[in-house]
């Protein structure tokens, strides 16, 4: 009898209003829960901080800024996090090269894949 995957209550760090509408959907459509957003650094520090979420999908770039501070507070904590960026693997600094990347765009299969790899770490 195959087991069900987890459901995932997921942090969504995206500073694009349309791109975080649309990922939001997708998790949705995957059966998975949206319960925090985040559009900007601070924000998203805060929300990782205060957490009440499994897994982490984080923009590189928000607004200028870079999220790896709010990486460095999901690896403290313990949450799987996966990068999303339009630059590629080169963009992240040397600790992270081994991070989960996801880049732009990508498709609802890539969000299923991706979230179901950190299931099985939650």
């Amino acid at each position: 009898m195959p087991t069900e995957e987890k459901k995932l209550n997921v942090l969504l760090v995206e500073d694009e209003p349309t791109l975080m509408q649309v990922v939001g959907e997708s998790i949705a459509q995957l059966g998975h829960k949206v319960t925090h957003r985040a559009d900007g650094l601070e924000d998203a520090l805060a929300r990782a901080a205060e957490g009440g979420f499994d897994v982490a999908m984080l923009d590189v770039n928000l607004n200028g800024a870079d999220s790896f501070a709010v990486a460095d507070v999901l690896i403290a904590r313990g949450i799987p996090f996966v990068f999303t960026t339009g630059f590629g693997s080169n963009h992240l600094p040397e600790r992270f090269r081994g991070s989960p990347l996801m880049e732009k765009p990508f498709r609802l299969r890539d969000i299923g894949q991706v979230l179901s790899r950190m299931a099985e770490s939650v």
